[in-house]
């Protein structure tokens, strides 16, 4: 009798360990899908895209989701960031694939790609650049980061260019790679470090990439011996730089260079017990990583269950040996 109840109590331990999670903020909110988020240290708001209706709501930290600023033109919406300067949200739009958007055409699939700002007090469009113009062929524009003077560097998916817009407005291409290059999902994430260089990642085979903001022909992969295929949103947080992965292996990094980012190793990861659900970009809330889940894979599949429930889920970190 003992032992049968040795054995159930240790079963019951190991289920309630698989199925502990860290926290969420969840939110009700049926087909959002959304792929990305910003927060505004200002209002303790989180700011959430939408690949379905390309729509932006506002989050608030008990789960309170609205309506923020709503457009059919947005198509679908993915990288965002808040300029806390000019008070303003940027949001990267284009129409990728036609799973995802109920709006998608095709005069816009793989061809829009727009960044676009929109006021944080009168919830108006104060800018919207074309960057498909700038460079031939399809586009994904996917995510974008800030440097210190205001200008602004935007990834293509599609296309093997990062674009530049300057913090007069106006639009060029500003580096372009073989490395940027992939079949599928090229350039993804991208993040601004303060010693004067872009950190990005390529989504199909996993590299980290190093481009000069001086010299933007000075482009070099990051010396680590971990790929990452499906490496999604970047942060830097602490100097140390926070990468999502999706592609069924739904976990965040927390990886460290000591010279410079010309090499870097994996410090920290969370667990595969914490059941991230196609994890896409991450925002710092203080000391807190929250990332979000937006299960786009459920979109390139029909057989799957269309969600009602989204959520931002804590990261939380263990050393990697």
């Amino acid at each position: 009798m003992m032992k049968r109840l040795f054995i159930a109590f240790f079963l019951l331990g190991a289920i309630t360990k698989v199925l502990a999670q860290t926290p969420r903020i969840t939110f009700k909110t049926p087909l959002l899908y959304p792929e990305g988020v910003a927060f505004d240290k200002a209002n303790k708001t989180f700011y959430l895209s939408s690949v379905k209706t390309g729509a932006i709501g506002t989050l608030d930290q008990s789960g309170n989701y609205k309506e923020f600023y709503k457009d059919k033109d947005l198509i679908s919406s993915f990288g965002m960031k808040v300029d806390a300067s000019a008070k303003r949200l940027l949001i990267c739009l284009s129409d990728p694939n036609p799973s995802y958007s109920e709006f998608s055409s095709a005069a816009t699939l793989k061809k829009m790609g727009r960044l676009i700002a929109v006021s944080l007090v009168t919830k108006k469009k104060t800018m919207d650049v074309n960057l498909a113009e700038l460079y031939p062929g399809n586009h994904f524009i996917n995510d974008l980061t800030m440097d210190n003077s205001g200008n602004l560097y935007i990834t293509d998916s599609y296309s093997p260019v990062i674009y530049k817009i300057d913090a007069k407005g106006e639009a060029s291409v500003f580096a372009e790679s073989e490395l940027f290059k992939s079949g599928d999902i090229g350039l993804n994430g991208i993040a601004y470090h303060t010693a004067g260089y872009l950190i990005t990642v390529n989504n199909s085979n996993g590299s980290i990439l190093k481009v000069d903001l001086a010299d933007p022909k000075k482009i070099s992969k990051v010396a680590i011996k971990n790929l990452f295929p499906g490496a999604d949103g970047l942060l830097f947080d602490q100097g140390e730089l926070i990468l999502v992965q999706n592609k069924g292996v739904n976990k965040i990094f927390r990886i460290a260079s000591t010279d410079d980012w010309q090499t870097a190793t994996v410090k920290a990861a969370t667990s595969g017990e914490d059941r991230f659900a196609q994890p896409s970009t991450a925002v710092a809330d203080a000391n807190r990583i929250w990332v979000l889940n937006s299960k786009l894979n459920e979109l390139l599949n029909p057989a799957m269950v269309p969600s009602k429930e989204f959520s931002l889920q804590l990261a939380v970190f263990s050393p990697v040996e």
